[in-house]
């Protein structure tokens, strides 16, 4: 397996850097970048150096050579994609350093063999992005787009994000028994390249890159975790994150997305949770008349009565999958997991039975090592500052199977990926569409071919385990980036 040198811009608090380890990739994190005074202190906590705080978009061609690096992994600002901002999209000032990046991606003489890059949902639509895949595949990299959230993963969260992996098709072996067809297409170029055609999949695992795009794969069912394995033992009442009843009663006809220790599923945790900005920013937890699961939100008494809570900032980094060192604090939740609740006790990967990519269950216990790193936030950081630290990242365990799973699998014997021509294109031996993929009206705007398991169904497979009935649920949630 190739030895991994890999970057990390935008930084943050080291999600990619701890996906990068729990993926078991032979390699290492050689630099991070980021400019976020507070995330840079967490960062050092965590791994014992300081990301670089120069601009990303003041790096230039030399300075990114000099570490002789073969991976990049980017989780650029979302402000510019994000559906609560002003969708300025290239013309933001915080897109800026993205696409600095591709200008010195382009110009490099030996260029990195594999990419990850994450964004919020609206990244696989924007201006940006369809300048990204372009010099893509210009420079000649394969690559895979989705739209996944943590609970496609087994993680009882529904923080929806766009990834995209690529890797240099002259990264693949060769050494192959390919058909003198295979080595022809292999070595033809696309007469022409449209980013509106390329898969944007929504369900995991992927079709491998040396497999067919357009295989279709199933969603694979995972038993989800109940959130009360992610509950902190020391803060069951959590009587200082308890949600004022003032900022209930005047909220009237609100829908507050409640969940119980029994749930098994939360929405996504904004860099606003814990604030006064209650809309949008989170889950609550219910902590009183746990008999109530029906609730009448026209009633703010009512509402008021079941002690609500925010999820504590160790509460949010489990769901994120952080690895955390609790061995002189609380347990951990998982000690005592078993593999009935979706937690195996070894590493072993199993097939899908649908295409080559891997799957793991989730299991928390194999993002951290003994000795770590873990997840650390300077004592200084209050209980806000480090939701907005938390808000700002991004799932580990996602993370970790993307790049376990897709950017870094390798199949020997395999043929070198094959470029697959759209819809309507003039080789007459390519194949339609799989069955059950979605149609025109249905796909994503930026990708025509939205990949994914019928929906029928889809919602029981990964909810086994839910008491509530999930339509139900999905109108008094409200999703935000």
């Amino acid at each position: 397996m190739t030895f991994i040198r890999a970057l990390e811009f935008f930084s943050g608090i080291g999600g990619l850097h701890f996906g990068f380890n729990a993926s078991g990739a032979n390699g290492q994190v050689l630099e991070s970048f980021d400019m976020n005074q507070q995330a840079n202190d967490t960062y050092k906590l965590s791994f014992g150096k300081s990301p670089v705080s120069r601009g990303i978009d003041r790096l230039m061609v030399k300075d990114i050579e000099k570490y002789n690096a073969n991976c990049w992994l980017m989780s650029p600002p979302c402000q510019p994609y994000t559906r609560g901002g002003k969708l300025l999209d290239d013309q933001d000032n915080r897109a800026k350093p993205l696409l600095h990046l591709l200008d010195q991606l382009e110009k490099m003489k030996t260029p990195p063999q594999y990419l990850f890059l994450e964004n919020v949902k609206n990244f696989e639509s924007s201006r940006s992005r369809h300048r990204l895949v372009t010099l893509l595949d210009k420079m000649g990299y394969v690559f895979r787009e989705c739209l996944l959230a943590p609970y496609n993963f087994g993680v009882p969260n529904d923080r929806l994000r766009y990834f995209l992996m690529a890797r240099l098709r002259s990264s693949f072996d060769t050494t192959t028994t390919a058909t003198s067809t295979t080595q022809d297409r292999i070595a033809s170029k696309p007469e022409k390249f449209d980013p509106e055609t390329e898969i944007i999949y929504s369900s995991w695992p992927l079709p491998a890159f040396v497999e067919d795009p357009r295989k279709s794969v199933k969603q694979h069912t995972f038993n989800i975790l109940e959130l009360q394995k992610f509950m902190d033992e020391n803060e069951k009442e959590g009587k200082d994150y308890l949600l004022s009843r003032q900022l209930i009663l005047e909220r009237p006809n609100f829908r507050f997305d409640i969940l119980q220790p029994s749930s098994t599923r939360s929405a996504c945790f904004t860099k606003a949770y814990g604030s006064h900005h209650v809309a949008g920013g989170g889950s609550l937890l219910q902590t009183r008349k746990m008999d109530q699961q029906e609730y009448d939100f026209s009633n703010s008494e009512s509402i008021a009565d079941l002690g609500l809570r925010f999820l504590t900032p160790t509460e949010v980094a489990r769901i994120h999958v952080f690895p955390l060192d609790e061995r002189h604090d609380s347990p951990s939740p998982f000690e005592s997991t078993t593999s009935t609740d979706n937690v195996e006790s070894g590493s072993s990967e199993h097939s899908s039975g649908d295409c080559l990519t891997t799957v793991r269950s989730f299991n928390p216990r194999l993002t951290q090592g003994p000795e770590g790193p873990f997840l650390r936030f300077p004592d200084k950081l209050k209980a806000l500052q480090r939701y907005k630290l938390l808000g700002n990242s991004l799932n580990v365990w996602v993370v970790a199977e993307l790049l376990r799973g897709v950017l870094f699998a390798d199949h020997p014997g395999a043929p070198r990926p094959e470029y697959q021509p759209a819809d309507g294109e003039s080789e007459s031996s390519a194949e339609k569409p799989a069955t059950g993929s979605s149609s025109d009206a249905e796909r994503p705007k930026g990708g025509k071919h939205d990949i994914t398991a019928p929906e029928e169904g889809l919602s029981d497979k990964i909810q086994d385990s839910q008491q509530e009935d999930e339509s139900s649920r999905e109108t008094k949630r409200t999703r935000v980036d």
